[in-house]
């Protein structure tokens, strides 16, 4: 487990309020991803894209009302952009232990296209075999639309 006093890349400011509730093992995934990324990675700016409040019957990974911490957070490597750098960040996500990973090739930050990353910790896969999915023009899909996985 990691130390809540170890945010390792990332201030405890980053993540909207939801520091103390992330499950540790969230962090030490992104902590590692960051490190083999060799960039920076920035934490979706929308409240959201860490914490929810959703109710105990919604299943998302970032729902602190079912899961009791958040599981999941939204990122954006910087520098992702080609094919061959989403294949790059879908295996170093996996290598660092997110059990579910998603790619949105539709969002934006500070205003220009970027592409986003979702990585959690569910407990019922692993990284060896995550959850997986990729959004495309608004479209879920799946994840080998954009990764040979």
């Amino acid at each position: 487990m990691a130390s809540r006093k170890n945010s390792g890349h990332f201030q405890a400011s980053e993540f909207h309020g939801f520091y103390d509730q992330l499950n540790p093992d969230l962090l030490v995934s992104l902590n590692l991803f960051r490190e083999w990324w060799g960039a920076p990675v920035h934490i979706s700016p929308l409240a959201d894209g860490v914490g929810r409040y959703l109710g105990a019957d919604k299943d998302s990974q970032h729902n602190i009302d079912k899961w009791g911490q958040v599981n999941a957070v939204d990122f954006f490597p910087e520098g992702l952009k080609t094919e061959s750098d989403i294949k790059r960040a879908y295996d170093l996500a996996k290598k660092a232990g997110f059990s579910g990973i998603g790619l949105y090739t539709d969002t934006t930050r500070n205003g220009k296209k970027a592409i986003m990353m979702h990585g959690d910790v569910r407990a019922d896969k692993s990284a060896i075999n995550p959850a997986t999915w990729a959004r495309v023009n608004g479209v879920y899909v799946g994840i080998r639309q954009l990764v040979a996985v």
